[in-house]
């Protein structure tokens, strides 16, 4: 790192990449600059480049697609996807989600993709988007790639993003036809504050009233978002009133590391997860919003 910091306002995502990739990885994207102006204020960052994407309009898009579906762009913010009608009528989960992130001033300024790329464990989208089967596509110097939203997360703040690469946009597929979600979070406050636990769910009940369809995403209870696959599959094929809730919880545990922090022990994050998961999943299947 060096103690100048250069700062380059990119016109294109092409521009932007040859960058990043003149910096040999001392360079850092910006975007809202929510997290990365506060690492830098705080002196825990000092790239030798500053890369600002905020005038690239092919990131800020919301588009539906012919399959039903959603693209949304990387600098879309949080108040974007809120006030969108697309959103809104395609995939209202994430409208539920932005608006319980935070407050307005955080919501108008934080985009999609600095959610995904910088937030860790704490990102809220992220839950929804896992749940709803996202993907995402990626562009770097060697051209553009698309992989699961799942397989983008692999430790705390480690990402299959290269050092050149750019996040360009997220697409979510059409809901399965009859699915309902529901999306739960607990913190210490709604404003101003990491979430501690959230849920998103998306599940069907099938003609025969047994769940045909489920998928969940969670953050606060691992390194990173995660998707529950073993609690998945010990609800998959149960009538709602013959879940087995303790079988759930037992392979659930095998889905998540919680961490103690200063104020909660991992224990704690463990029960408030199992008790967040659950509420989330009735109401899904009770109907939930469609």
């Amino acid at each position: 790192m060096t103690e100048a910091t250069s700062y380059l306002r990119a016109t294109s995502v092409d521009e932007a990449i040859a960058a990043l990739a003149s910096q040999a990885g001392d360079a850092v994207i910006v975007a809202g600059g929510l997290v990365v102006g506060s690492l830098i204020n705080q002196r825990l960052a000092s790239p030798a480049l500053l890369v600002d994407i905020t005038r690239i309009p092919s990131l800020k898009k919301i588009e539906a697609g012919t399959d039903g579906g959603l693209t949304i762009g990387a600098l879309t913010t949080h108040d974007d996807v809120l006030r969108s009608d697309i959103v809104k009528r395609t995939v209202p989960l994430l409208c539920e989600i932005a608006e319980d992130i935070a407050c307005g001033r955080l919501r108008n300024r934080g985009t999609l993709g600095g959610s995904l790329c910088m937030m860790g464990q704490q990102g809220d989208p992220a839950t929804g988007l896992l749940a709803l089967n996202a993907t995402i596509r990626i562009k770097g110097p060697e051209g553009s790639r698309t992989i699961p939203l799942e397989a983008f997360f692999k430790d705390a703040f480690e990402l299959d993003l290269g050092e050149s690469e750019i996040l360009e946009e997220v697409h979510v597929p059409a809901a399965p036809k009859g699915a309902h979600w529901a999306f739960l979070k607990q913190g210490p406050r709604n404003a101003m504050d990491f979430t501690l636990v959230a849920v998103s769910v998306v599940a069907r009940l099938g003609g025969d009233g047994r769940i045909d369809h489920i998928r969940c995403g969670m953050n606060g209870v691992s390194p990173t978002a995660v998707r529950p696959r073993n609690a998945e599959a010990a609800l998959l094929g149960k009538s709602p009133g013959a879940i087995d809730w303790n079988a759930v919880g037992t392979a659930f545990d095998s889905d998540i590391k919680p961490e103690s922090d200063l104020v909660y022990s991992a224990s704690y994050k463990a029960r408030l997860a199992k008790v967040l998961l659950r509420r989330a999943v009735e109401r899904a299947l009770a109907g939930g919003t469609k």
